[in-house]
C-alpha cells in the first residue's frame, strides 16, 4: 500500500511480480484474503525474481541497512567527497548471491527490512537493483543526450528507466522492441519479452511507443502508467485473455491502485472486437475527453475495446 506520492513506479512493479507469483506460479484461483505469511513469501519470491533478472540470472546483490557506526576517518572521507549523509547510504550492508536459491534465502532472512511500512524498502530495492545490474551497465542502459543519465525524474518521481530496470532487468529509457539507431545515436529499448508488461497513457497520446515485448508479457499482468501514476491491472484467467486477444471476445481484467486504499480490486469486463483492431483511434482534446484514462490505456493493447466497469464508478 502506498501512503503518499512518489514511489508508485517501484511499488507497482513489485506488485506486478507479486501478482504473477500468486496467480501463475502458485496458481491460486483467488488472492483476496491471503494470510500474512503467504503474502510475505510472495513478496520474497517477487523480489528474488526481479533481482535475479536484473543480475542477468548470474548474480544479484541484496542491500540492507546495517548498524555500522562511522569512524572519524570515514566521516572525513565522506566530507572530502562532498557526500551528505542521508541516514541510509552510509550504513548499507550488501550480500552478493550467486544462485537464485541463495538470493531467496537472503531476502527471506532480511524480509523485515523490505516489509516494514516505515522502513527503507523502496530505496533498498533500488540500491539492490543498481548494484545487481552494475553501476556502469545501468549508465550504459540509460544513455543520455546531456551526459547525465538519471533514474530519478522531476519531483523525485521514478523515471521510465527505473520502471524498466525492475520489469525487464534493463534500465532502458524507451519501451519499443529492441534497440534503434538514430543517425549513429543508439536508442535502447526492450530486448526481451517481459514476464509482466506495461501499458501507458502516453502511448494513447502518441508520446511513446510500447512494443510487443511489454504489451504481450508471458503472464497477463501489466503495470499501468496513467496521469503520472503507476498501478496494476491483471487477468486471473490467462487462457481467456489470450483467446480473446487472438480471436476477439470478452474477458475480465482486475485493477488495483496501491494509493487509492481499495478494499478489493475493480473488475473490468473487456469486449474486444478483432475486426476493429486496425481502425484509427480518435484523440480528443484533453479538456473535452471524459473517457476514463484507464480505458485509454487498455485500448492501447485492445484497440476500440468496450470496457464495462460492472457497477463501479469509473476512475476519472
Amino acid at each position: 500500500v502506498q501512503a503518499a506520492g512518489g514511489p508508485c513506479g517501484v511499488l507497482a512493479s513489485v506488485q506486478a511480480y507479486i501478482l504473477r507469483h500468486l496467480l501463475y506460479v502458485e496458481n491460486r484461483a483467488e488472492i483476496a484474503g491471503i494470510s500474512e505469511a503467504a503474502f510475505g513469501r510472495a513478496v520474497v519470491e517477487a523480489l528474488a525474481d526481479i533481482l535475479w533478472l536484473v543480475g542477468s540470472e548470474r548474480r544479484a546483490v541484496v542491500a540492507i541497512k546495517g548498524q555500522h557506526t562511522l569512524t572519524a576517518d570515514e566521516q572525513d572521507t565522506m566530507r572530502s567527497a562532498k557526500y551528505k549523509p542521508d541516514g541510509l547510504t552510509e550504513h548499507l550492508m550488501v550480500y552478493t548471491c550467486t544462485s537464485r536459491a541463495q538470493l531467496r534465502d537472503t531476502l527471506q532472512a532480511h524480509q523485515h527490512a523490505y516489509l516494514d511500512p516505515t522502513g527503507y524498502g523502496v530505496p533498498l530495492l533500488l540500491y539492490s537493483a543498481v548494484l545487481s545490474r552494475g553501476i556502469a551497465q545501468v549508465k550504459d542502459d540509460i544513455g543520455s543526450f546531456d551526459g547525465s543519465p538519471r533514474l530519478m525524474g522531476a519531483h523525485d518521481y521514478c523515471t521510465q528507466e527505473m520502471v524498466n530496470l525492475l520489469l525487464i532487468g534493463r534500465a532502458a529509457p524507451n519501451c519499443f522492441d529492441g534497440d534503434k539507431d538514430l543517425d549513429g545515436l543508439k536508442l535502447n529499448g526492450i530486448t526481451r519479452r517481459g514476464r509482466v508488461g506495461l501499458l501507458t497513457l502516453f502511448e494513447h497520446y502518441d508520446s511513446i511507443e510500447v512494443g510487443d515485448n511489454l504489451k504481450n508479457p508471458t503472464c497477463p499482468v501489466w503495470v499501468v502508467c496513467s496521469e503520472s501514476h503507476f498501478s496494476c491491472i491483471f487477468g486471473k484467467d490467462q487462457d481467456d485473455v489470450e483467446s480473446a486477444t487472438r480471436n476477439g471476445g470478452r474477458f475480465d481484467l482486475h485493477y488495483y491502485d496501491e494509493l487509492a486504499k481499495q478494499d478489493e480490486p475493480i473488475r473490468l469486463s473487456i469486449d474486444y472486437d478483432l475486426t476493429r483492431s486496425q481502425e484509427k483511434k480518435e484523440i480528443l482534446a484533453h479538456s473535452k475527453d471524459l473517457t476514463p484514462p484507464l480505458e485509454h490505456c487498455i485500448r492501447t493493447r485492445w484497440r476500440h475495446a468496450k470496457v464495462d466497469w460492472n457497477g463501479t464508478d469509473p476512475i476519472l
